[in-house]
């Protein structure tokens, strides 16, 4: 891919506008009162925020390229997003619930991936005014901070996140038993509830791993390449690389403890 042929600089200007206006939106929203709704169960929620918060995203990336695809959450601006060249993956509120029960631990995260390799990846915590952002071959920053996984890390010493204790292919593979027993090897257990989070807190060494059975693409897409760019491995479970288009399972962790972290969950894919 020849990166000057994109414009890297406009695209991550736009991203990082897109994020914060749209966690500025959020935590005005908050304020009112506002509808929330089932998608498929009571704990799949969806409130009026993340739709009109995303339909505000889409709204400004087609004002300035209209010829770009788009994949959100929310489905504004569905399509057949294969078929462009660039294509911008949007999750309006990743942690929904917590935006509904805490008003915390929620984030606005956007990628834009140019044939098929992600180019910027951005996760905005509203709540807290932390903006993690990363472009492809320029690393991975916090609040303009550089983030570097740089210290080496056993399992017994790892802090670790997992969302699976809830998943029914978990379940079916025994892969849930297994993220128990890491539980009891590691220094500790965190669940979060929101993907695009703890995958930007595994770039900022606040978790050395992650483990997730089943992610949409707006859920990691921008995690994915933040985590890498601060130098930390991302691929599937079973070490499988990840496809932008398709659910996945994840596996995200500082690169030092990778190989020691899928050999207990080897088992089970």
């Amino acid at each position: 891919m020849q990166l000057q042929e994109f414009p890297t600089d406009a695209v991550k200007e736009l991203a990082l506008r897109c994020a914060r206006e749209a966690g500025e939106l959020s935590q005005e929203r908050l304020k009112q009162p506002f509808a929330v709704e089932y998608k498929t169960s009571a704990s799949d929620l969806v409130t009026a925020i993340d739709k009109e918060v995303e339909q505000y995203v889409v709204e400004m990336i087609h004002r300035q390229f209209p010829d770009h695809g788009i994949l959100g959450e929310e489905s504004s601006g569905a399509g057949d997003v294969g078929s462009h060249e660039t294509v911008w993956i949007i999750d309006p509120i990743d942690g929904t619930t917590n935006l509904v029960h805490q008003q915390i631990n929620y984030a606005v995260s956007i990628a834009v991936y140019h044939q098929g390799e992600g180019v910027i990846g951005v996760v905005y915590d509203p709540s807290r005014q932390e903006m993690f952002a990363a472009v492809k071959g320029e690393g991975a920053f916090l609040n303009g901070r550089r983030l570097k996984l740089s210290k080496s890390v056993k399992l017994e010493e790892a802090l670790l996140c997992t969302s699976v204790f809830w998943n029914k292919r978990a379940e079916q593979t025994g892969i849930d038993q297994l993220v128990k027993q890491l539980a009891g090897k590691a220094r500790g257990m965190r669940l979060l509830g929101s993907a695009a989070l703890e995958l930007a807190y595994v770039a900022a060494g606040r978790l050395d791993g992650y483990v997730s059975m089943s992610l949409h693409p707006w859920d990691f897409a921008a995690g994915k390449l933040i985590v890498e760019e601060a130098g930390g491995v991302v691929t599937q479970i079973s070490g499988l690389p990840l496809d932008y288009l398709q659910n996945s399972s994840v596996l995200a962790c500082n690169p030092t403890f990778y190989e020691e972290l899928r050999y207990h969950l080897h088992s089970s894919v």
